[in-house]
């Protein structure tokens, strides 16, 4: 068994004075023990004593994946029902189910492409959204600006587009051309049939294009083409797993403690109702300090000085302290101050296992540093934590910020840009050469 608080060695030193008090104040010496026992008990849950259990790894997958949705007007085809954009949707909302726990993004594309989830582990959210959204379905097929909005929103080792489309029409040569230059692997999803169907509108027939092999080949990817049961999902599923899982590694280990707290207060509970069931002011008394966790009462000051927003004092206050939370609280106080420098000296000589003061220390690093104006920084911080921590809102969102700011400031490429040069027009003098006279003004 050991104490998560330290301190309770402490409490138990400053223990002993009362109890001799005590001792002299009452003659009832059953009294003294069972106001011992209690005091005790009362400390040890404090302490918050625990038995280890062992450890658990969290494992982090530097691995992107963003769906690539076709939604140009050839996919409202009816060659598959309901049609090819409908029959699509279904998939991809199977295929997240499939994927869940990797970092899953969807894009969609017709004469531009569209970001619509930035990479992340909230597929519910995507399911819910390509199950009900309205996507018109409009323009051409422009696969060179799709792949490349895609491409734009993905950082990690590796990189996955999976194109779910009928293919089009587009030069695959040209297109071969631009993701040569990507270190990206392209999983081209086919949706439609070798026979295919009548556009809307056009009046022309639309058939599937299976001429990608030669870019999904080149890239390390696979193609895939639509079949009534689940093989064509299950085909995918399993391929972005195993490229998956090769950039798989160990990030931190948690120890895992059952704590017995709860026991120790439920028992000094059952002693106070059994012995001091009349004396309901001790009885609230014990009730209050079984229960609620330990707080440094000198921190006390600290907590008035945050609250009149008096940062740089509160800051000094808890800094008087030694122990993690307060180093947390005082490096928060700096950082409302505008002392950046200090906070973040003060968060990096924070040195814990437990994951709630980890995500802490690391989320208020990426504060600063997107106070700073350092976003790629904050960015690389949120990345590691929003890994282990995906359900924290204030995390996601903060990563998403800094990973749209980040993506924004990316270097453009570069384009040829003709100029055009308007010759000047010789100025007229506003007189005459006979009102002149002999001078000549030109």
């Amino acid at each position: 068994m050991i104490f998560l608080n330290e301190e309770i060695w402490l409490f138990l030193i400053i223990l002993l004075p009362f109890l001799g008090l005590f001792f002299l104040l009452r003659k009832n010496r059953v009294e003294f023990a069972v106001f011992s026992f209690l005091a005790f008990l009362i400390i040890l849950s404090i302490g918050r004593p625990v038995i280890k259990k062992g450890y658990k790894t969290i494992y982090k997958r530097d691995t992107e994946i963003m769906i690539l949705l076709d939604h140009s007007l050839s996919m409202a085809v009816k060659d598959i029902k309901p049609s090819r954009f409908n029959a699509a949707r279904k998939k991809i909302a199977f295929l997240l189910e499939r994927l869940k726990g990797e970092n899953i993004g969807i894009s969609i594309f017709s004469d531009k492409g569209e970001i619509l989830f930035f990479p992340n582990q909230n597929t519910e959210k995507m399911i819910t959204y390509i199950k009900n959204a309205n996507i018109p379905l409009k323009g051409s097929t422009n696969f060179i600006e799709g792949i490349s909005t895609a491409n734009s929103a993905l950082s990690g080792k590796e990189r996955i587009i999976i194109v779910v489309s009928d293919g089009g029409d587009e030069d695959i040569n040209k297109l071969f051309q631009l993701i040569k230059k990507m270190k990206v692997r392209i999983v081209f999803y086919g949706i439609g049939t070798e026979k295919g169907g009548t556009v809307p509108i056009y009046n022309v027939i639309s058939k599937l294009n299976k001429d990608w092999k030669r870019i999904t080949d080149y890239t390390g990817g696979i193609s895939v083409f639509y079949t009534k049961n689940n093989l064509d999902i299950n085909k995918i599923s399993r391929f972005v797993k195993d490229i998956s899982k090769k950039t798989e590694k160990e990030v931190l280990k948690i120890p895992e403690y059952i704590d017995i707290s709860p026991f120790i207060s439920a028992f000094s509970l059952l002693v106070v109702f059994l012995y001091f069931a009349s004396r309901r002011i001790l009885l609230s008394a014990v009730l209050f300090f079984s229960l609620i966790n330990y707080s440094y009462s000198g921190e006390l000051l600290g907590y008035i000085f945050y609250a009149v927003g008096k940062y740089e004092k509160a800051g000094k206050e808890f800094l008087e302290e030694k122990n993690t939370y307060s180093r947390l609280n005082a490096a928060v106080s700096f950082m409302k101050a505008g002392f950046y420098k200090k906070a973040l000296n003060i968060l990096d000589d924070i040195k814990a296992k437990d994951p709630e003061i980890v995500k802490r220390v690391s989320y208020n690093k990426a504060l600063i540093y997107v106070l700073k104006h350092k976003y790629t920084k904050a960015n690389s911080i949120l990345k590691e934590i929003y890994q282990m921590f995906p359900e924290d809102k204030k995390i996601r969102k903060l990563y998403l910020f800094t990973n749209m700011i980040v993506n924004m400031n990316r270097e453009a490429e570069k384009k040829r840009t003709v100029v055009k040069v308007r010759e000047e027009k010789p100025k007229k003098h506003p007189k005459s050469q006979a009102e002149v006279g002999t001078k000549n003004p030109w």
